[in-house]
């Protein structure tokens, strides 16, 4: 969530864990219920992609979340530095999710949630967005706002 704070957007980590997200956002108006998952391993032999499970342990299963619980997952593919904020809505009652920021060719009817790749606007204030998004631009390029070089997202 460093990155977030990095765009300009305020993270806050509620008190205890009693909370079904791990983080608040506050972009202008707009605030959000964010919960943080990863993945850590390398993708398996034959297996494509890397798979974030996107529920919660309780005894020996996994509960999934509901929708009026959290707004965004924010998963993490550590290997390739990748971070992906889909919507609670697109991620429904599934327990897990495939995420591919390695490649490009995938099965069909994979692949749903690469356009949320690296998309930190989605967390942003409509009215408050285009700034923001020069600045996000520019920071992927590598141009700060007066010109200079600053380190590239990846």
């Amino acid at each position: 969530m460093y990155r977030a704070a990095g765009y300009g957007i305020g993270v806050a980590k509620p008190y205890g864990d009693s909370f079904p997200y791990d983080f608040l956002t506050q972009h202008g108006k707009r605030v959000l219920r964010v919960q943080v998952k990863s993945c850590f391993t390398d993708e398996r032999d034959g297996v494509n992609g890397f798979n974030i499970t996107v529920a919660r342990s309780r005894g020996h299963g996994k509960i999934t979340y509901e929708v009026g619980d959290i707004d965004f997952i924010a998963a993490f593919v550590a290997k390739c530095e990748a971070w992906y904020l889909v919507p609670m809505e697109l991620v429904g009652r599934k327990k897990s999710i495939r995420l591919y920021p390695k490649n490009k060719r995938y099965k069909k009817g994979s692949g749903l949630y690469e356009r949320y790749r690296e998309a930190w606007e989605l967390l942003m204030d409509e009215e408050c967005r285009e700034g923001s998004l020069i600045k996000m631009a520019d920071r992927r390029l590598g141009i700060g706002a007066c010109g200079n070089n600053l380190p590239v997202d990846r």
